[in-house]
């Protein structure tokens, strides 16, 4: 028998040549007459080049599967628009996962619905665009229930730090980003953005989740996140974006690792370690941020968890070795403005800060920023069941602003805040390292407080592609 030259692929048709199998004519007669009474059966395609790409492209139906030929594919601006549905999505994806190599100036712009691309590497270049990849083809025209998986960005930055452009900025409604290398990002602009439609936006309900976020180098000024989720002038409205089960290493681009500016996100079981920068939830209302693991390493300005804004949960988090202070404190309630504009700080209210593990951290803080700008102070906020445990026997609560608001109610501390000693008291903890790497209460009747023990991290294997060996040297 005659051996198939791709055997991974059933059925195929290649732009410029005979055709993939060497089969009869007749053979050849009945598939090409197969296709003509049955228009909605699905198609693969293998393409080597953009000019059969861009003929191709304009031609996709549901079940359609794409397949970029392993190469390098230089100055390569692919437009990826076509509708599938949920069961028979339209698919972009290479040949061999990490041997489709996007170089020089290029970019990826989706449209439609329910399209998935998946193993294309983007190195050796910097986008052509503002949008490396892009859920958007142009004002208006976005994706929606589509998925960007397995993807490596490596480097992939502007020659000018100051020029910059989002790597990933996700338009439309219900998309995913997920299992993905994301390293190296040291220009201007967010290596992952939640852009939000304007006026009146609708939840996006986009999930983001296990990604390997790596080294982003210090930017020295605003502009380097990792992650936003919309923008000051429409947050006060509802994202309802997940971010969950990603891992943050060395990711020190600006003081908000994870930025949010609208309502309704969940950031859950993120790991993040020796970065310089919080989760912030910079603007909009009733976010839930639990059980996050964050280790500072002792790396200097590592922070934690910044609250503003209302009805936050912030429960069952992890925070050991975070130095940073202020901004940067392992946990930090901020004071807000009187009547603030929508890029000001709401003042924190109606939120509860609960189950929470503070471990040999610099700072946590209360009224961070407070001054003549900021001198509203939290209001029916709850503070309970936390574990913290100072560093070398100090207490590291600093009160900047009046606490009538807060209720401190029934947590464990090492030792007693002298700014709160009317509201906790403290005594030593002996600690023990669990199973899952984290420390916890040796004595049994200090089980219930802070972070729960099955609190289970994501692992660094668990995230992003087995199949990238290229990765950057910190990796």
């Amino acid at each position: 028998m005659r051996k198939r030259k791709y055997p991974q692929m059933s059925r195929v048709q290649r732009f410029g040549t005979e055709g993939f199998f060497a089969v009869p004519k007749a053979v050849a007669t009945f598939l090409m007459l197969a296709s003509c009474v049955s228009p909605t059966a699905s198609r693969e395609y293998l393409v080597h080049n953009m000019p059969e790409y861009e003929k191709l492209a304009a031609t996709l139906a549901p079940g359609d599967i794409v397949t970029l030929a392993n190469g390098d594919w230089k100055n390569a601006e692919l437009i990826f628009e076509a509708h599938g549905t949920a069961a028979k999505p339209v698919t972009l994806r290479a040949q061999t996962k990490g041997a489709v190599i996007l170089s020089g100036r290029s970019n990826l712009r989706l449209a439609g619905e329910y399209l998935v691309v998946s193993g294309l590497v983007f190195r050796n270049g910097y986008s052509a665009d503002s949008d490396l990849i892009s859920f958007r083809r142009k004002q208006g025209v976005v994706a929606s229930n589509s998925r960007v998986t397995e993807i490596v960005i490596d480097n992939f930055s502007q020659p000018d730090p100051e020029e910059g452009e989002n790597w990933i900025a996700l338009y439309g409604h219900d998309n995913r980003v997920d299992h993905s290398h994301i390293v190296g990002k040291a220009s201007r602009g967010v290596t992952l953005a939640v852009i939000r439609d304007d006026p009146q936006p609708m939840p996006d309900r986009h999930r983001i989740d296990h990604n390997y976020f790596g080294h982003r180098p210090p930017l020295g000024s605003n502009g380097g996140e990792t992650i936003r989720v919309g923008t000051s002038d429409l947050s006060r409205s509802d994202s309802k974006t997940v971010i969950e089960e990603n891992y943050f290493e060395e990711c020190d681009g600006e003081a908000e690792i994870i930025s949010i500016k609208s309502g309704g996100n969940i950031i859950r079981r993120n790991v993040i370690v020796a970065s310089q920068g919080s989760i912030v939830l910079r603007h909009g209302d009733g976010n839930v941020v639990e059980r996050n693991v964050i280790l500072g390493k002792g790396k200097p300005e590592t922070g934690g968890i910044r609250i503003i804004n209302a009805r936050h949960i912030v429960r069952d988090n992890y925070i050991e070795g975070v130095t940073g202070t202020d901004f940067y404190a392992a946990i930090a309630i901020m004071n807000g403005a009187k009547n603030p504009p929508l890029n000001g700080y709401s003042p924190v209210t109606d939120t509860l800060i609960e189950r929470n593990s503070i471990i040999n951290s610099a700072q946590v803080a209360i009224g961070a920023g407070a001054g003549d700008k900021r001198g509203v102070s939290p209001t029916r906020t709850t503070f309970t069941q936390n574990l913290v445990v100072g560093k070398d026997g100090v207490s590291p609560f600093t009160v900047g602003t009046e606490t009538t608001g807060i209720a401190f109610v029934d947590n464990r501390l090492s030792e007693a805040p002298a700014d709160l000693s009317e509201s906790m008291s403290g005594k030593p903890v002996a600690l023990a390292r669990a199973a899952n790497g984290l420390l916890y209460p040796a004595d049994v009747a200090d089980r219930s407080f802070g972070a729960p023990r099955d609190l289970a991290s994501v692992a660094r294997s668990e995230v992003g592609v087995s199949w990238y060996k290229s990765a950057a040297a910190k990796n």
